[in-house]
């Protein structure tokens, strides 16, 4: 039986079950191939990759301690799919070919011992990354690669990197058949789960809602720019039904459904609310500070959601008010209003509003 839930470990994985190969401490520093040899090998890899790899890949993003975690672990199960520990490659802001970038990525401890758990060397990594044009290049490259050596029969690749919500725009645009699934778990718990630290730690209300209210706004771009290319799923609705879970993703990434595939799957909602981590202030102010995600997610109290619901009527009246007031009939000169409108005033630094203005009243001036 394989039990999940949102504060697991890369080591719960069920691909985990594997020999990682031995690599010296820093291969690329005792080993410098020649830019020719480098090539080939990039080649060689990309090559023996690409003919057994088909259909676009998807990507978990989100917030960090969300469940991205636990929805990777289950999704390798399916026979099709593959996907490697994180790769990060679209979280840095630093140019692709760039020194900042190229420092972060080989350096970085954690994608290097990333790397050595996905069975990927540091000289084939070097290889890669020269033989790379852009993020998606050195993504596809990287993940084929990783196909290649540990699940050589899937036939679609996926990626698992929560962090890479700030590069979501980018991401969307380097992949444009690529498609994104985006799980949001309560900001309490997350919050709570980033204050007891077992992956990462941060003590800081303020950069603990940070993490959750920053991927909460770069996804809701995302999925207004591409709603078809976007599924938000409900951690805790994943946690309470997984097979229902499981079943959208799949039918949202055109992949077959067999509950056999999933059969040992056991979820687990893990809560923090009442267990003391958070005082009763810090617990108000967590809900303060993410007060618009929250409301947007439906983590509110019942008159909270209530009065977000008439909020988003009013605010949907305004605008439909607004477009029927600014339209104009088909045929219509530009500038002229529109048959059987009435004029509006157009005098300088008067107020725009969603309602034709009032009849202008002239005075004449006393001699």
């Amino acid at each position: 039986m394989l039990t999940l839930h949102s504060d697991c470990t890369t080591q719960d994985t069920p691909t985990r079950r594997v020999l990682v190969k031995a690599t010296r401490a820093d291969p690329v520093a005792t080993w410098q191939p020649t830019a020719d040899r480098v090539l080939r090998t990039a080649a060689r890899m990309t090559s023996a990759a690409t003919s057994k790899v088909s259909g676009p890949p998807f990507f978990i993003i989100g917030c960090v301690r969300s469940g991205t975690t636990m929805l990777r672990n289950i999704l390798r199960l399916h026979p099709n799919l593959a996907s490697p520990e994180e790769t990060h490659f679209f979280r840095w802001s630093d140019p692709f070919g760039s020194p900042g970038y190229r420092h972060v990525v080989t350096k970085n401890p954690v994608l290097r011992r990333h790397r050595e758990l996905d069975g990927v060397t540091e000289a084939e990594f070097e290889a890669m990354l020269q033989a790379s044009t852009s993020r998606a290049d050195l993504c596809t490259r990287y993940i084929q690669h990783y196909v290649s050596l540990r699940k050589p029969t899937a036939r679609r690749w996926f990626d698992k990197s929560p962090q890479n919500a700030y590069g979501a725009a980018m991401l969307a645009g380097e992949f444009p058949r690529g498609k994104f699934l985006h799980i949001v778990r309560n900001p309490v718990n997350v919050v709570a789960s980033l204050r007891i630290g077992k992956v990462m730690k941060m003590d800081d209300l303020v950069g603990a809602c940070s993490y959750w209210n920053e991927a909460i706004e770069n996804l809701a771009l995302l999925q207004r720019a591409h709603p078809r290319r976007v599924l938000t799923l409900s951690y805790e609705k994943f946690t309470a039904d997984p097979l229902e879970g499981i079943r959208d993703v799949l039918a949202f990434i055109g992949e077959p459904f067999d509950a056999a595939h999933f059969a040992d799957v056991v979820t687990k909602e893990v809560r923090h609310e009442e267990a003391g981590i958070l005082t009763d202030d810090e617990l108000a102010k967590v809900r303060s500070l993410c007060q618009t995600g929250r409301l947007m997610h439906g983590y509110g109290t019942e008159e909270e959601m209530e009065a977000e619901r008439q909020r988003e009527a009013t605010r949907l009246k305004r605008r439909e008010s607004h477009a029927a007031a600014v339209s104009t009939a088909p045929g219509d000169m530009p500038g002229k209003p529109a048959a059987g409108a009435k004029a509006v005033s157009k005098e300088p630094g008067a107020p725009r509003t969603g309602k034709p203005a009032g009849p202008v009243h002239e005075t004449k001036r006393k001699a």
